[in-house]
């Protein structure tokens, strides 16, 4: 009997080693550096447009301990006018991309997701806008397969829909389709906000 419960024990324990290496490898590589903010500074993102103010929060996030605070002084008649960006990115031939973000705006504003060619006529790339609530959610959007390489390219967020604030945190882009539970909220219940991914523009 002793001998049948070790057995199965361990049985468990490597069931649950396997399930757990195998979640591990399976999450995709994120392609941006300081997705999370945790780094404290803006770098390498940078922002556009003189309405267009940034600062790193160390408190208020959905995952570590930093997010990011956006602040929009202005609206633009058009919402391009100002964005925030991680550029110096490459999207290669024969591949797919998910951009995905936690985003809260008190004034539940709408943003534009848009990985897209960092140079004239700025081509989008599964670009799509949504509209933002009042707790953190997470938002998505995923590329077609590329049918050549892009480069310069950008993920860009377009922010200048009207003025307010934007929260981001735990931003991701990465190769394929999306996949769920990329981060490990520390804020569960406004996560439970829901994921809001490829909706129609409002």
């Amino acid at each position: 009997m002793v001998k049948t419960k070790l057995l199965l024990l361990s049985l468990v324990v490597v069931f649950i080693v396997v399930v757990t290496g195998h979640s591990q490898a399976a999450a995709p590589a994120n392609i941006l550096k300081n997705g999370g903010f945790e780094s404290g500074v803006m770098d390498p993102w940078s922002t556009y447009g003189d309405m267009v103010k940034a600062e790193i929060l160390a408190k208020d996030a959905i995952e570590g301990k930093s997010c990011l605070h956006l602040i929009i002084s202005k609206k633009e008649v058009n919402f391009w006018n100002g964005g925030l960006q991680n550029g110096n990115q490459v999207f290669t031939k024969g591949k797919k991309y998910t951009l995905s973000a936690y985003v809260k705006s008190p004034q539940k504003l709408q943003i534009n997701f848009k990985p897209e060619l960092a140079k004239d006529p700025w081509s989008g790339f599964g670009d799509k806008v949504m509209t933002t609530t009042d707790k953190w959610a997470e938002y998505y959007v995923t590329t077609p397969v590329m049918t050549a390489d892009v480069t310069p390219a950008s993920i860009t967020f377009h922010i200048t829909f009207d003025v307010g604030e934007y929260f981001m945190d735990g931003v991701f882009f990465y190769e394929g389709d999306y996949v769920a539970g990329m981060i490990t909220p520390v804020q569960p219940k406004e996560k439970s906000a829901t994921t809001w991914g490829q909706l129609k523009s409002n």
